[in-house]
Order: structure tokens, then sequence, then C-alpha cells
């Protein structure tokens, strides 16, 4: 768990550090970086909830 906190604040740091870099340069690629890291985060947290879930039920 310590490990999986540890990617979450990092990929949040990326992704706001993404989105200030857009608003100071004013590239667009800065921003589709950040919405990228954003959607990979959401897939990969939805994998690992799964993971877990299935964990669960078979220890039952």
């Amino acid at each position: 768990m310590l490990l999986m906190r540890l990617l979450l604040g990092l990929g949040v740091i990326s992704i706001l550090v993404g989105v200030g870099v857009y608003f100071i340069t004013g590239d667009r690629r800065w921003l589709v970086f950040a919405w990228q890291l954003f959607k990979f985060g959401v897939v990969l947290g939805l994998v690992v909830a799964a993971v877990f879930m299935v964990g669960r039920f078979i220890l039952l």
C-alpha cells in the first residue's frame, strides 16, 4: 500500500506540473500530456482495485 500511495503522489505531482507548464508556456502538448497521465492513472487505479477485489473474493 505504501508503494501505491507513493505512485499516486507522484502521478498527481506529474499532472500538476504538466498543467503548470502549460499555463506558463501555452504549449498544448503539456495539457495533452497531463490528460494522458490522468487517464492512465484512472485505468491503473481501476485495475489495481479489481485485483484487490479478486484477491478478497478468493480468500472468502
